[in-house]
Parts: structure tokens; sequence; C-alpha cells
């Protein structure tokens, strides 16, 4: 479905591609590891390599029990990555599930979750001073909690100079897997749905005034509406909408995935991002429903597995310095999160899932 900024957005991503291939030469992906063919021949229920198999599945049913509200059967236990760690600091012994955990450490950590009804833990790659909870996101009030609890033991602001989200909005094709059994991830029925979810989070508390909130949208306008129109997630939470960013998804030879006019999918997404204005400051009075002093840049990199944002932690930190942080001492937040950041906060029902052991390779 064409929108009035599809011309606007092919414009820009085509003059952007034009000047990279003018001024870069160079490979347009880093070496990763792929499934190999053989693999990918397998029966579905034997790709145990492939981390969007068979093992995806056992994945999502324990980090669905661990974001229940019954955990008491399931423990965890921190591990170090290699013996030099583990002569350092020795770790508590296995305690009780908390529901949210922070890496103190300037180290990965192994964590290691068990219950009697597991044959072998479950392990997942903790980065450093990484802080997660792992919970449905309509359950906002125990976040909160989470949030001032830590805050109160490391002596830290309970507000955040970046949230960043990518909301479960309604898709007709992860409807469809779903309904299946084999949907990645879950999405709301409806707009509306997915506009009283958000709204109950109180994302307005956990923004620090000056703070930077970005958000992923589908190409739907009742989708952009949601956010930057009259009465909107943006207008509500006093933010001015600074910039667009425009991810472009491009094969391994820097073209799009798909042309830029395609009608159902295009090769790009939108992240919406703002800036909350603090009321008590007489220069702020602005009209955040205003558009025309808007940014808009490219970014470009190849798709990783469905639904996966890139990891934007460098612009991020660079775009949200404000008077209050430098981009050492940020605090950002991601909601609906599906793996970790070291440095970040990290909140959804999924919030594990890509951390899994699973899902890397050693080195060796």
């Amino acid at each position: 479905m064409a929108t009035e900024y599809d011309d606007l957005y092919a414009q820009l991503i085509s003059s952007s591609l034009a000047t990279i291939r003018q001024n870069y030469t160079g490979p347009w992906l880093l070496p990763r590891t792929a499934v190999s063919q053989a693999e990918l021949s397998l029966p579905h229920k034997r790709k145990f390599n492939n981390p969007m198999s068979n093992t995806e599945s056992v994945r999502d049913d324990l980090l669905q029990q661990l974001s229940s509200d019954t955990t008491s059967s399931y423990t965890f236990r921190w591990r170090h990555m290699d013996d030099q760690q583990r002569a350092g600091e020795p770790l508590l012994e296995t305690s009780s599930w908390p529901k949210y955990l922070y890496n103190p450490s300037n180290a990965a950590r192994m964590l290691d979750i068990t219950s009697t009804m597991m044959d072998t833990p479950a392990s997942f790659c903790i980065p450093p001073g990484a802080a997660f909870y792992l919970g449905d996101c309509s359950n906002s009030r125990s976040f909160h909690l989470a949030v001032k609890h830590v805050a109160e033991q490391l002596d830290t602001p309970r507000q955040f100079d970046v949230i960043v989200m990518d909301p479960p909005w309604p898709n007709a094709s992860v409807r469809r897997t779903e309904k299946s059994g084999r949907s990645a991830y879950q999405v709301s029925p409806t707009v509306w749905d997915v506009r009283q979810l958000i709204f109950e989070m109180d994302i307005d508390v956990l923004l620090a005034n000056e703070g930077v909130i970005a958000i992923w949208i589908t190409n739907k306008p009742a989708v952009r509406d949601l956010v930057l129109g009259e009465d909107g997630l943006f207008d509500s939470w006093n933010v001015q909408l600074e910039e667009e960013w425009l991810w472009i998804k491009t094969t391994t030879e820097g073209e799009p995935v798909s042309s830029l006019d395609a009608l159902w999918r295009e090769p790009y997404e939108v992240l919406l991002v703002g800036r909350k204005h603090d009321p008590r400051r007489s220069d702020q009075h602005v009209n955040l429903t205003d558009t025309s002093k808007v940014e808009r840049r490219v970014i470009v990199g190849l798709a990783d597995l469905h639904s996966r944002k890139p990891c934007l932690e460098s612009l991020f930190r660079r775009f949200a310095i404000s008077a209050t942080s430098t981009s050492t001492n940020q605090r950002i937040l991601e909601c609906f999160a599906r793996y970790l950041v070291s440095g970040w906060w990290s909140w959804g029902n999924q919030v594990l899932k890509f951390n899994h052991t699973d899902c890397w390779q050693s080195k060796s």
C-alpha cells in the first residue's frame, strides 16, 4: 500500500546507495556463520544447528515459562566464561529465578537456568553491564519496581536517556505462521491493541527530560498516525520528532532486497526518533506534531534473522548526548527486546532469545 512518504524515501535511499558506491568498494558484509546447504535439507526437527529451527521452539517455551508468574521451580547460576575469570572472582551459588538480573561485571558471564523438568541447563551469554527483565511488557508495574530496586542498589537514576522499541505491530503473515506454530514472535491483533499496550507501559515516567525515544514502525498510515498524530504517543509524552532513520535491507552486492517501489513489501523499515521536551523550560514550547524540519538518515545493512533489527547503539549514544549525560554514562532501555546489549536495560517476554548459546558459535 503506497503512502505519501514512499517516493520521498525511495529517492533518499537511491541517492544514499549511489553515494556509498562512489566512495566505498569493500565488502557489504562481515564474515558470519551460516547454516550449510546440507543442514538446510534436513527434516525440520533435525536442524539443530539452525537457530530458527526446532530448538527455537524449545527456547521459546522456556522463556514463556520464565516470564510467567509460576517460576518457583526454576533456579539460576552465574558462570564465568573462562578459567581466568573464575580464579579472580567467585560467584554465588544457585538461587531462585528472580525474573530480572544485572551483570555488574566488565566481562560477559554465562547464565545457567535449570529446573526439575529439564535434563540439562539452558545457558545464556549475558553481556557486561547488561540488565534485563524477562516478563511481558503489559506488566509494567513489576518492571518499574525492578528498575527502582536496581537503581537503589547501584545508586543510578530511575529514568533512561534513550528508549528504543520495536512494538508487536499487526502483521498478517506473522499471524498465519502463529496459527501453524512456526511464528518467530508474537504480534498484536490490531493497532488499537498496541496503543493500549504501550500507553499502559508508562513510558513517559521512564524517559528522562531531553531523553530520546525511537520507535520502529510499519508502512501502515494508521501506525505512523498512532505515533505522530494528535493525541498520539509522541504528543502524549511531550516528545518532538527530530529524525527519521531509514534502514534499507540490501543483498551481499549492496542492492535492495526488493524494488524500492514494491507495492506490498518495501525493502526498508522506518525508525522514528524523537526527543522529550522539558515542560519547565520556557524555550522548549514547540508544536509537537510539526514534522517540517525532520532530518532523515539512511542506514544500510543486510537483513538478519526475521524481524530482528540492527543494533544502533553507537548511533543512539552520539545522538542522545544532552546537558545531563555523556556517551559513556547514558542509560538505554530496549522494550520488546529479544537480545541483550552491553550496558543496556532490556525488557520483554523473549528478552534472552538470541543470547542462548545455540545462537552462537565459539571462536575456537
